[in-house]
């Protein structure tokens, strides 16, 4: 028995020092990074206003990262524009390898045999495979994920590392660069997570895509190769398959489709739609999108509508580069010819910035939420870049760029 009880004491103690896959949320600093005290004790004491996280590629001076060098890359993540936190990157730098949930980073690195998805630095699990994952969603208790094999076809959905589907065949629609759904290619709503891959079906020499809607690793939905026209997108919301798609047969309309009914989306005779995906706004899916050839003028239309309505729109001679939108406020920013940020709008009020140089390094780098709007942008060639919070202005100098922003 004397033996017995400090094996016991040690295999608490290591049990003790090792960090849980899931925690409440961290109540200070001091406990971890990201996260606030989400305790109110007082009914009547304030809300606290939501924080501004961001994360950055940043590399050492002198390192010259736009001419293909890596040496020494962190991914750096600021809070209010502090730093907060430091983490060095394995491998390539690629901003669709880390992402911000409840502000805290989580990173994933892959050396072509195994996945290793990390929490602020400290791994969480890892699992046999080579893939880029193109859905990420932190719950509760689960962290679920969707990776696609790389330079291949074939697809896993795994709830904390553990597989609970796969195919061989398929590619998965959407991915990190939607922006707009948290879990990138993910939509989660009441009635669980989703997910859509397409297969590619050819007959001859025509090629068409069988699409296959899942929840969670169950089949929710198929629609048959040959069925829809092109697709633009298919999103799951409150168990409605939704999906913006060009009707051939109805020579080229564009329609928005909701279950088995076709919405035909008013626009322009001479109009033609571009981008056109789904997006949650305001507690219903819109389309977001872009269309020219409006009123023969030459302008681009960027807009946020259903098929019938425009709920929000910009027109301009130059290309919108984002626009966002929350309760009745939208924010869009608006680019050069050069790629840089020529303006930003918060509804109608332009937001000015010292320099012109200044560009938007991805659409992960602007959001509104809880009528707060936050941008990072970057001027890599001066090491200058600037984060936006509402109307409050924060410069930092790094050699690097901003990759993403979370308002938490």
């Amino acid at each position: 028995m004397k033996k017995i009880l400090p094996i016991l004491f040690l295999l608490a103690s290591a049990t003790s020092c090792r960090e849980t896959l899931f925690d409440q949320p961290p109540r200070s600093d001091q406990q971890g990074y990201g996260g606030r005290d989400t305790t109110i004790l007082d009914p009547e004491a304030p809300v606290p206003e939501p924080d501004l996280y961001a994360t950055a590629f940043c590399f050492p001076d002198g390192v010259d990262w736009q001419g293909g060098q890596t040496d020494g890359a962190e991914i750096v993540l600021f809070k209010n524009g502090e730093e907060k936190l430091r983490v060095p990157v394995q491998g390539r730098p690629d901003p669709d390898r880390h992402r911000l949930s409840h502000g805290r980073l989580w990173t994933d690195t892959c050396d072509g045999y195994e996945v290793v998805v990390s929490r602020d630095g400290v791994e969480r699990f890892r699992y046999h495979g080579d893939e880029l994952l193109q859905g990420f969603l932190v719950t509760t208790n689960a962290v679920y994920t969707l990776g696609q094999r790389q330079g291949r076809e074939g697809l896993s959905f795994r709830v904390n590392g553990q597989e609970r589907f796969s195919s061989s065949t398929g590619t998965i629609l959407g991915g990190p660069e939607d922006s707009d759904w948290e879990g990138g290619a993910f939509c989660q709503d009441s009635t669980g997570v989703y997910y859509t891959y397409g297969i590619p079906v050819r007959r001859g020499d025509a090629l068409s895509w069988e699409y296959r809607i899942m929840r969670e690793d169950e089949p929710y939905k198929t629609l048959p190769a040959g069925f829809t026209g092109p697709i633009f997108d298919i999103r799951v919301y409150e168990g409605m398959v939704y999906r913006s798609e060009l009707r051939t047969s109805l020579k080229s309309t564009f329609c928005l489709v909701k279950g088995d009914t076709y919405y035909t989306v008013n626009m322009g005779s001479a109009e033609v739609p571009h981008y056109c995906k789904l997006v949650p706004v305001n507690g219903r899916l819109l389309l977001k999108g872009y269309s020219t050839g409006l009123l023969q003028s030459g302008k681009y239309a960027f807009w946020l509508r259903d098929a019938a309505n425009v709920h929000f729109m910009v027109l301009d001679n130059l290309p919108v580069r984002d626009l966002v939108a929350e309760g009745e406020l939208s924010a869009h920013l608006i680019e050069g010819p050069a790629g840089t940020v020529r303006s930003l709008f918060l509804g109608k009020e332009l937001i000015a910035f010292t320099s012109d140089l200044f560009t938007l390094p991805s659409s992960r780098c602007i959001k509104l939420r809880n009528g707060i709007l936050g941008v990072a942008l970057s001027c890599p060639d001066k090491g200058e870049h600037l984060l936006i919070r509402g109307r409050e202005k924060t410069t930092l100098r790094f050699n690097g760029y901003f990759t993403s922003i979370e308002i938490y």
